[in-house]
């Protein structure tokens, strides 16, 4: 399984995204998801959007519950 890798692709009024994920071996029987994000933010609204959501770390906080939340439906199974 090394190497997969799923990007979803997005974008609104004050910014164009990517969110990667990745998906390598992590030893016999375990697999290890990493996400990435890619954003533009252009223009004066694009900067104050940046700030608002980047900013105070409310970004930072979704990916990781994102993360956990798929960990902890993966080790159910």
């Amino acid at each position: 399984m090394t190497g997969r890798k799923l990007v979803l692709v997005g974008g609104h009024r004050f910014s164009s995204f990517a969110l990667v994920f990745r998906l390598d071996e992590a030893g016999p029987g375990r697999t290890r998801l990493c996400a990435e994000t890619r954003a533009a933010f252009p223009g004066r609204a694009g900067g104050l959007y940046r700030g608002l959501v980047i900013g105070t770390g409310g970004h930072g906080l979704v990916v990781r519950r994102m993360l956990a939340s798929a960990r902890r439906r993966a080790e159910r199974r």
